[in-house]
């Protein structure tokens, strides 16, 4: 009886932990958009509807946080990038709180297409 007992919580004590260790990285919420923001097939840099214009613009060059050789990340180049995409830094700076932690200022809150343009671009994956 004992036995069984000392059994029967290993097993839950094993189910608690396996459902404590899943990814639980939400998805980009969905904005949205009253005219029109084409968040269709967005890359980082290649093809005609990229990101890296508004990255320069709200994270990298133009605002210095995340800019060449930053100890944030380099927003540069998305091979800069991808490692706080993978941890969901990106994510969760441009995506909760209210306000949102990213940009800092003196940057401007980005606008309801900017944030659209990035769900949708991290949602498929951030596509070079």
């Amino acid at each position: 009886m004992r036995t069984k007992l000392i059994m029967g919580f290993c097993l839950l004590f094993a189910i608690i932990i396996i459902n404590a260790c899943e990814n639980k990285q939400a998805v980009a919420p969905l904005v949205v958009i009253s005219g029109s923001c084409d968040t269709t097939h967005l890359t980082y840099s290649s093809g005609s509807n990229t990101m890296q214009p508004i990255i320069n613009t709200y994270c990298a060059i133009n605002s210095s946080c995340h800019g060449s050789g930053s100890s944030f990340g380099d927003y540069t180049t998305l091979a800069g990038m991808q490692p706080n995409i993978n941890r969901g830094w990106v994510r969760s700076d441009l995506f909760q709180g209210t306000p949102h932690v990213m940009p800092k200022s003196p940057q401007p809150p980005l606008d309801a297409c900017t944030l659209a343009k990035f769900g949708a671009w991290l949602n498929a994956g951030a596509p070079q």
